[in-house]
């Protein structure tokens, strides 16, 4: 028989062996205890947290010879079928190879027949977002009736891409990651099983890298059985999954926060001189002043999924500054790996964020600052008895505004509007004229209320007369034609 890996050779078998999802095992447990067993199921959650997984269970209990029940015997010949994905009644369909319409009529056109076995029918379509539209169109009338004895399962790790009128139609279930210390204790037991010895630091590291994915985790576990013959040590972990020792990012951060930057450019140089890339150097960093962070901060929960070794580690640099200065250091190092990726020197920025984050102790603080008192009042000046008094300020003279002497080719308004010089015959000056020895309303005094000054009212009265005469030219024109 070819080799398993561990990810379907420790793949659970029953609802109780499902990690870190009682959220959903124990309410379909329920619901076939009660009978009360949907038409139509959403699974949604990140990838290996046992979404297929569960719907095989399910498809077991349901199928089962001593069934439906919460606790298939797994021994049956329905049981072994489905465990071997050869049953004719459990049809498990790729979304993104079966994505089109007409795959999905051809499963409308089948799910109207009924079982081979006389049990449940039940479709479980994995990476259901990867249907077409018209696909998931084609869905909606047998998901709101189907036909009896039909099961929809659906698992996706994107949900949003699923249409509401889908989910609408089905019971969503969401899927959360595995706890890194459920998972390691998993991982124990299953490693010790096999007759593997496994360090806790190194299991505590295969979590950390797994992303809360148990999947990812048991591929981690096959390839380090293969890399440490067995015996699996932190070294060997440390060294397959390309993390950076705690020693050299203990130095740099040390460093760098006691305002050494040589010293931890040093620490930078040694990494690399190891192998470690920046990209990798930068992923260490970022997380181990993140637990920093919680350390310093007091918030140490955040830090169960280390051992008590790595943990006092972050306990003594924490011990020797504050969370204030383990932010900023934070914020400068995760800033330039973000621009690292998209740069052509990351090392080189890699390398200014540390000698930045090195210079924060040269920043004063607000508490550092000189307090501000505030300014007595100013005394007033004395005065000398033998000083001359000031002269009072002469009063502000209101100067008369002469008016503007009258131009000697001054014009008048004629009867047809056109405006006339005073040396043409007829001329005759009209109100306002300075000619006509009248008073007009620039002879030189002020309105009372502040109205225009001459000039700009000789302005004004020239452009109301040229436009006049423009209108008058082109009325004339046009009567012409």
């Amino acid at each position: 028989m070819s080799y398993l890996v561990f990810a379907r050779k420790w793949r659970p078998q029953g609802f109780e062996e499902v990690l870190a999802q009682d959220h959903i095992t124990v309410t379909l447990r329920n619901a076939i205890e009660s009978g009360r067993i949907g038409h139509a199921y959403l699974f949604a959650g990140p990838r290996g947290v046992g979404k297929t997984t569960t719907a095989r269970i399910l498809a077991k209990a349901l199928n089962c010879e001593k069934g439906p029940t919460p606790d298939p015997c797994r021994v049956c010949s329905s049981c072994m079928r489905i465990t071997a994905g050869s049953d004719l009644d459990v049809l498990e369909i790729d979304g993104a190879s079966n994505r089109g319409i007409d795959e999905i009529r051809d499963l409308r056109e089948k799910a109207r027949y009924s079982s081979a076995g006389g049990g449940w029918k039940i479709y479980i379509i994995d990476e259901v977002h990867m249907l077409t539209r018209e696909a998931f169109n084609a869905l909606l009338k047998i998901l709101e009736e189907p036909p009896p004895r039909v099961l929809f399962v659906f698992a996706t790790t994107e949900p949003r891409k699923v249409p509401a009128t889908i989910v609408s139609r089905c019971q969503r279930f969401d899927f959360r990651r595995i706890p890194a210390a459920q998972m390691a204790e998993y991982l124990a037991r299953e490693a010790a099983g096999e007759g593997i010895e496994a360090e806790p630091e190194a299991l505590a590291m295969v979590t950390r890298a797994s992303g809360g994915s148990l999947r990812d985790a048991l591929s981690i576990m096959d390839q380090l059985v293969s890399f440490t013959g067995g015996r699996i040590t932190r070294e060997g972990a440390a060294s397959l999954l390309r993390v950076v020792q705690d020693g050299i990012l203990e130095g740099i951060v040390g460093a760098a926060l006691a305002g050494n930057p040589g010293g931890a450019l040093d620490r930078v140089s040694e990494a690399f001189a190891l192998g470690y890339s920046v990209e990798e150097l930068n992923e260490s960093l970022v997380e181990f002043l993140r637990n920093l962070l919680l350390a310093a901060s007091g918030g140490e929960a955040g830090l169960s999924d280390l051992s008590e070794a790595e943990a006092g580690v972050f306990r003594n640099l924490a011990s020797a500054t504050c969370d204030t200065a383990v932010l900023d250091m934070l914020r400068i190092v995760a800033s330039a790996a973000a621009e690292a990726r998209q740069s052509s020197q990351p090392r080189i920025l890699l390398e200014s964020a540390i000698v930045a984050a090195s210079r924060l102790s040269w920043a004063v603080s607000l508490e550092s600052l000189p307090r501000v008192t505030p300014a007595a009042p100013a005394e007033p000046r004395a005065v000398r008895p033998d000083a001359p008094p000031r002269p009072a300020a002469a009063p502000a003279r209101r100067e008369r505004v002469e008016a503007a002497p009258v131009s000697p080719g001054a014009e008048s308004r004629r009867s047809d509007g056109i405006r006339q010089s005073p040396a043409e015959p007829g001329y005759s000056a009209g109100p306002g004229d300075p000619s006509a020895g009248g008073d007009a309303p620039g002879d030189g005094h002020v309105p009372a209320g502040g109205g225009e000054t001459p000039g700009d009212s000789e302005i004004t009265q020239s452009l109301l007369d040229l436009f006049d005469a423009v209108s008058r030219d082109r009325t004339t024109d046009r009567r012409s034609r």
